[in-house]
């Protein structure tokens, strides 16, 4: 009996290979799909913006850089056929064609452009989106980013549901809320919810080759954050707050405000 395919449709930085790796060591994966693509970076008002953009990114690379040399680690379960795709060929004819090939199940998708309806009617009820935030809270991109620089950490959350034709706005398979320990500076605070959804991919899949997928709807949708609001002149906000110990505070009062265990 051949093992029921799952596909991997994501990106090509070190976060998706991070979520690769990890997926990898668990399931048989019958093909990966990566998008090639680089994070776009606005043009900045002043050398303050454009070091403090280089300082956000160097140090969100080197934290998951050491997440990579763990998961590098893992044993995976075979070696699928990895396919790089342009992001404009993402929602191209070609591109889905190679996809329907292989009769995917399941495809787990994480940090990808938006698909196109073609890839709702062509597989429903078979795109599965690793959502790095609460989308009833926040939708978007960047939404491991928003909750800490807005102060809202109770919804530093990750997520798994269902691609509809909107975005974040699908059934619910599994979301969790990160949880805050003393250990948690301002770089591993926005890479926990890679590491939680990852995990809650991971649980997802699981429960599916189980027949034990219980989705629920969202009953409320968040605000929609886009890529383009991510810029240096924020970026440069949040360094400060860093740098003066405000976000730490911020962090340490989260955390004496938790109930004792």
């Amino acid at each position: 009996m051949n093992p029921p395919n799952i596909t991997i449709l994501t990106g090509n930085d070190n976060r998706h290979k991070y979520f690769i790796d990890c997926l990898s060591s668990k399931f048989i994966i019958s093909e990966i799909y990566l998008e090639n693509g680089n994070y776009p970076c606005p043009e900045p008002k002043s050398e303050d913006e454009s070091l403090a953009w280089k300082w956000f990114f160097q140090n969100r690379d080197q934290c998951e850089e050491k997440l990579i040399q763990q998961s590098s680690q893992l044993k995976t379960k075979n070696k699928p056929k990895v396919t790089h795709i342009n992001e404009k060929d993402l929602n191209a004819p070609e591109t889905i064609a190679k996809i329907i090939k292989t009769n995917p199940g399941f495809i787990a998708v994480f940090g990808t452009g938006i698909l196109s309806n073609d890839y709702l009617k062509l597989f429903p009820n078979r795109l599965y989106n690793l959502h790095i935030g609460d989308p009833q809270y926040y939708r978007g991109s960047s939404c491991n980013f928003w909750p800490v620089y807005e102060g809202k950490l109770q919804h530093l959350s990750a997520t798994v549901h269902r691609i509809d034709q909107n975005i974040d706005t699908g059934n619910i398979l599994n979301k969790q809320t990160v949880t805050l320990n003393k250990l948690v500076d301002d770089q591993t605070l926005l890479i926990k919810p890679l590491i939680l959804g990852t995990q809650l991919m991971i649980k997802t899949i699981q429960q599916w080759l189980n027949d034990a997928l219980q989705p629920e709807p969202q009953i409320t949708s968040g605000p929609l954050y886009k890529r383009s609001e991510f810029t240096p002149e924020i970026v440069l906000k949040y360094k400060q707050m860093v740098e003066s110990g405000k976000l730490n505070n911020r962090i340490q009062a989260k955390i004496n405000s938790l109930p004792s265990t």
